[in-house]
């Protein structure tokens, strides 16, 4: 129930930044989805969040690598908030290292739980650079 839930969250927050958030909101899009799509054989590999998930993180970093780029080059701040709620989840995997006795079921949710306020953070600044920009455009 929850995996469906959250690929409803992500594909209704990527469908809306591809409809809606132009450049950067196509990009950002594409970067979840495939993150999310890459995660998938990732899990399956994995040790069953018994312990530091390797090939996650390396899924996860290179998100938020892509998530970086884009905050640098564009002129929109909601890849800043993805960025920033993404970089959380990152930080979860080294906190793994630090405390090895995480339980599986919390070092999966607390790794899981940054993806919807990303998603979150993607429609609702998507939203509020769309309104900056009517406000913007001579009548």
């Amino acid at each position: 129930m929850i995996g469906a839930l959250f690929w409803l969250l992500t594909l209704v927050a990527c469908g809306y930044a591809v409809a809606l958030g132009g450049r950067s909101g196509r990009w950002a899009a594409a970067l979840v989805i495939a993150a999310s799509l890459l995660t998938i054989p990732a899990t399956r590999l994995g040790q069953g969040w018994e312990g530091p998930e390797a090939l996650i993180f390396l899924v996860d970093l290179g998100l938020l690598a892509g998530l970086y780029h884009l905050s640098l080059r564009t002129d929109r701040y909601f890849p800043i908030w993805m960025t920033g709620f993404h970089l959380l989840a990152v930080l979860t995997h080294l906190s793994t290292l630090a405390a090895p006795d995480f339980t599986p079921q919390i070092y999966r949710a607390a790794e899981s739980l940054w993806a919807i306020p990303m998603a979150i953070a993607m429609m609702w600044g998507i939203t509020l650079d769309r309104a900056v920009l009517s406000k913007e455009r001579p009548l």
